[in-house]
């Protein structure tokens, strides 16, 4: 299932965790550690901060890892398998309230929370499956649909969300006048497969691009399925990609008068790749046609004038190169043919 961050992350907490605490052989010069019981050591600095955890036989941060600044307030809280984050990761803001909750796999972060020093969140992402108590309602692990507000800042909204058992069902962004910027649903009906439908507004809320995709189980994805739309701002479509198992199928483009621009075919065989391209004058005459087979021109490509003349054919070799060119006069009779040879001299 798609998941879905309204923000960057901002603070490397993976980082700050696996650095973990200074043990007394790399910390500052005074710093003093001393045993707390169950193998577990305190360090605390000249400046008055401290960190507790423990150490493994290789001398590597294993367990929970606790950071209190010089007032004693918990300022992180981390669980470390041989210096490496699982688990929750936490970090807390200086009124110690939660800052960022972190839940980690690997590598990969599952669920992320971030808070401002009031509780009001400013970015979440959930996992399909329950790992942490924060996530039962906010994720909707409940079996309900759980809509939760984002703050941009203390005094800006960003959007909303909508997760029900770890899936966003709804996300809606909002910008600086109030007014929708970008939006995403995630659309079940019975009988059709699941849809994610994902939109961007121009800022005079007109639609600037609308991503219609196919969401199959993981296990039967295939790719990237679906319809890529875009609008210019006075509402005319100006361009529409089909995609299939994670590839074009077909690429179509309209000049502002509604005319079709260009038409573009892709069909494939095995590793081999073709497409036919038909691209059109604005006042709807033909323009050219054009083959290509793995990104580069290859046979005949056809070329003609805003009037509908035929002006010239090329000729394109397997690779690419251009071997034959002929000219048309204004009555469409070949008027010249010029011949490449190798080094590309006219013949």
């Amino acid at each position: 299932m798609a998941r879905t961050v309204l923000r960057r992350l901002s603070g490397p907490l993976l980082a700050v965790c696996a650095a973990g605490p200074l043990a007394a052989a790399d910390a500052p010069p005074g710093t003093r550690c001393e045993p707390m019981g169950g193998g577990a050591l305190r360090c605390t600095a000249p400046d008055g901060t401290r960190e507790e955890f423990k150490l493994n036989g290789l001398g590597q941060r294993d367990g929970i890892v606790r950071r209190f600044d010089a007032r004693g307030v918990l300022r992180s809280e981390a669980l470390l398998e041989a210096g490496t984050p699982v688990g929750p990761q936490k970090t807390f803001h200086d009124n110690g309230a939660l800052e960022r909750l972190q839940f980690v796999t690997g590598a990969k972060v599952q669920f992320s929370l971030t808070r401002l020093p009031d509780g009001r969140p400013t970015e979440l992402r959930c996992a399909p499956v329950h790992l942490v108590p924060e996530d039962l309602e906010l994720c909707g692990h409940d079996g309900k649909p759980r809509q939760t507000t984002l703050q941009r800042d203390a005094a800006r909204t960003l959007g909303t969300v909508t997760f029900q058992g770890g899936v966003l069902r709804e996300l809606t962004v909002v910008g600086e006048n109030g007014s929708v910027v970008r939006s995403e649903v995630f659309e079940q009906k019975a009988g059709q497969p699941d849809r994610r439908i994902k939109r961007v507004f121009y800022p005079s809320g007109r639609l600037r691009s609308e991503t219609v995709l196919i969401e199959r189980p993981a296990d039967t994805f295939e790719g990237r399925e679906g319809t890529v739309r875009d609008w210019a701002d006075g509402g005319q479509l100006t361009q529409e990609v089909v995609w299939a198992q994670g590839r074009e199928q077909r690429l179509r483009q309209w000049y502002l008068n509604g005319q079709l621009k260009l038409d573009q075919q892709i069909r494939r065989q095995g590793r081999h790749e073709e497409r036919l391209t038909r691209s059109f004058w604005e006042n709807g005459q033909p323009a050219a046609v054009n083959t290509e087979r793995f990104g580069r021109l290859w046979g005949w490509q056809r070329y003609y004038g805003p009037k509908g003349q035929r002006l010239r054919d090329d000729e394109h070799g397997p690779g690419g190169e251009l071997l034959r060119r002929r000219h048309y006069n204004a009555a469409g009779q070949v008027e010249r043919e010029e011949v490449l040879a190798d080094d590309a001299r006219r013949l």
